[in-house]
């Protein structure tokens, strides 16, 4: 598994790492840790990333991962070796550094626009999750009031995790509306109501009334496998017309699972951005898997 971890220096993201850090410890899984600066001022002397803000928050970041890590971890830093590495204009260096024993734990500042920067990382690094967070409240912004969060969900080609700041998960509401679940979105929930100790509600979706023969037995058999993993499971049908406002009433301290791939209801019900600005409205942290 790769995570990617987009982050800036706002309360919201500190928050979001928490979440990012206990998915990673749980899976072994690769991770990065991103920020994306509008530019980045030079002095002369210094490295123009060692005196932004952001690169120092980033640090901060790193340090508080591997302190929860533990020493013991995969990402420990125990192994030395010797790199070459780009120093500046062409100019290449050999330098020793220490990675973890395993697992390395990537910090990387890149320069542009938050969103579009954000998906050409996890385009490059081939992430299967994005986490990021986002302050509370019907707009979902970043600071300096950027929607990062909704454009990110909206466009990305893999799965987003949206966490609302400050916002515990006591439930996860997993809306199903499709026969094809791939296993790692499966695994993704199964990971999360681990992690959290928390039931799963399975929401079946369906249009006038109606649900496809497969697409309820497939929501039995996803009710028998977490089942199998001891995760408490109920079901409910909620017309896919009405979701936003049988999500609405649920409210309170809820992680929100939407499965938005190829052959999705709801994003064919749905226009393009409508998952961003629902999400954007939700009080629940939101997990959007593809």
């Amino acid at each position: 598994m790769k995570i990617l971890f987009a982050a800036d220096d706002q309360p919201y993201s500190a928050y979001a790492l928490k979440e990012a850090t206990k998915l990673a410890l749980n899976t072994w899984a690769d991770v990065t840790f991103l920020g994306v600066a509008a530019a980045l001022p030079a002095r002369e002397g210094e490295t123009p990333a060692l005196v932004h803000p952001l690169a120092v928050t980033l640090h901060r970041y790193r340090e508080l991962f591997l302190q929860d890590a533990g020493e013991d971890s995969p990402y420990a830093l125990k192994n030395w070796q010797y790199e070459w590495l780009p120093v500046h204009n062409g100019l290449w260096e050999e330098l020793r550094v220490c990675r973890g024993v395993k697992k390395d734990l990537k910090v990387r500042l890149r320069v542009g626009a938050g969103a579009p920067e954000i998906l050409a990382a996890a385009r490059e690094e081939e992430s299967d999750l994005i986490v990021l967070g986002c302050a509370r409240g019907e707009q979902c912004l970043w600071a300096g009031a950027q929607p990062v969060p909704q454009r990110v969900v909206n466009d990305a080609d893999g799965s987003v995790l949206l966490v609302k700041e400050e916002q515990p998960i006591s439930r996860i509401l997993a809306c199903l509306d499709q026969s094809y679940i791939s296993q790692d979105s499966l695994e993704m929930i199964n990971q999360m109501a681990t992690i959290h100790g928390a039931p799963l509600e399975l929401i079946g979706l369906s249009q006038e009334g109606a649900m496809k023969k497969e697409v309820y037995r497939r929501l039995i058999e996803i009710g028998d496998y977490y089942e199998d993993r001891q995760i408490q499971v109920t079901t409910q049908l909620a017309e896919v017309a009405d979701l936003e406002a049988t999500l609405a009433r649920e409210g309170g301290q809820n992680l929100l699972a939407l499965w938005m791939g190829k052959k999705s209801l709801l994003d064919r019900f749905f226009p393009r951005d409508w998952v961003g600005r629902f999400v954007a409205k939700c009080p629940a942290s939101v997990l959007v898997l593809r």
